[in-house]
């Protein structure tokens, strides 16, 4: 009997999988590191009053994050990812007091909580930033002792080495500053990582996001002929710890398969790069006696272990109250055997095990219930 050749499933499943391009800053002494910000600060500010244009990365019109990809990428050579909270989980969170002229604020400006703006630090409690809206909207120069943003202020993000230069360190970290970093701390925001308290459990938690997902499966072969069959369909419950690039996670799914008409029950392990992808594994629990899809008299074995393979990728979320929804769409393949324990025809086995799911995604970080 031909074996199913797994190893191809699972090759065609990195193959599909869009890398994340991690920028890398190599070992630089002092001096270079504060001529890099210096660069960086001051490429920053011939952009101002330039005006806001969402999506927008220059050089006549930017949005928040495209103003700091722009800058770091043409001034310093440095490629930082293009989204606000992406570029948030690539740097180094870091005390206020550390904070030095070329490092990244970021602010919490939506009702969901989430990480949704933010500028380059020039020192003295200012940053050049492209705000979409307001009184002065733009590229221009904020203060961090504006009631707004100093309500709005979260944490500061190094991704270029540290300097120790006088002139670029935060002359201007006062009280204020450090009160408004320590109300943060109070309602339950993961505090800087330079004073250790995300150690802490409370501080694990606050790093957790749930989300659920409830999809429409299908797929378009049977082992006579390509064609649109729909194949059920399934919802999935998952908590994923938010690291930096690479998150981790682990969901329970719940499926009905129309064309195998059994249950499944798919445990899975999940690693989410980046803000819209992520690949998942894990044994499956089926109820019930699958069959051949368009063959019902044709019963096959569900496997346990290997049980399903997959990779998700969601649009950008928009917000509803505390939650995020965005669509998502997944393409996975579920392992199936003969009565006896052989393997499958490669035929049979992709139209018994390969499906996709077109749906939606709610999510939800856990620190906005507790």
């Amino acid at each position: 009997m031909k074996k199913t050749p797994i190893f191809l499933i699972v090759l065609f499943f990195l193959v599909i999988l869009i890398p994340q391009v991690c920028a890398q800053t190599k070992a630089v002494s002092p001096e270079e590191a504060a001529s890099m910000r210096t660069t960086f600060v001051e490429y920053s500010k011939r952009y101002i009053g330039k005006p806001y244009m969402r999506g927008a990365t220059g050089p006549d019109a930017f949005d928040c994050s495209g103003l700091v990809f722009a800058c770091s990428r043409e001034s310093i050579g440095v490629q930082l990812p293009r989204q606000t909270k992406a570029m948030y989980n690539f740097c180094e969170i870091i005390n206020d007091s550390e904070r030095e002229a070329g490092d990244l604020v970021f602010f919490k400006t939506t009702d969901d909580g989430s990480i949704s703006h933010v500028g380059i630090y020039v020192g003295n409690n200012q940053f050049v930033n492209a705000a979409s809206d307001g009184p002065n909207n733009g590229v221009i120069l904020s203060s961090l002792k504006e009631n707004y943003w100093k309500t709005h202020y979260f944490q500061t993000g190094r991704f270029l080495p540290a300097s120790k230069s006088s002139e670029l360190a935060d002359s201007g970290f006062s009280g204020a500053a450090l009160a408004a970093s320590k109300t943060n701390d109070a309602a339950g925001a993961p505090k800087s990582a330079g004073n250790g308290s995300s150690k802490g459990f409370k501080g694990f938690l606050s790093k957790v996001i749930l989300d659920a997902t409830v999809n429409f499966d299908w797929n378009f072969y049977t082992v006579e002929s390509f064609r649109l069959n729909a194949r059920g369909f399934s919802t999935m419950l998952h908590a994923m710890y938010d690291g930096k690039i690479i998150r981790p996670g682990i969901g329970t799914m719940f499926r009905y398969d129309a064309g195998t008409g059994n249950l499944q029950l798919p445990i899975v392990a999940t690693v989410t790069l980046g803000e819209y992808f992520r690949l998942f594994f894990g044994p499956v629990i089926a109820i019930g006696t699958p069959s051949l899809p368009g063959d019902s008299d044709t019963e096959i074995r569900q496997s346990f272990f290997p049980g399903i393979i997959g990779v998700c990728w969601q649009t950008p979320s928009f917000s509803v109250g505390k939650t995020r929804i965005s669509f998502q769409q997944d393409i996975h393949y579920t392992v199936f055997d003969d009565t006896d324990d052989s393997a499958l025809s490669i035929g049979k086995s992709l139209a018994s095990g390969l499906v996709f799911s077109t749906g939606v995604r709610v999510t939800l970080p856990l620190a906005s219930m507790l």
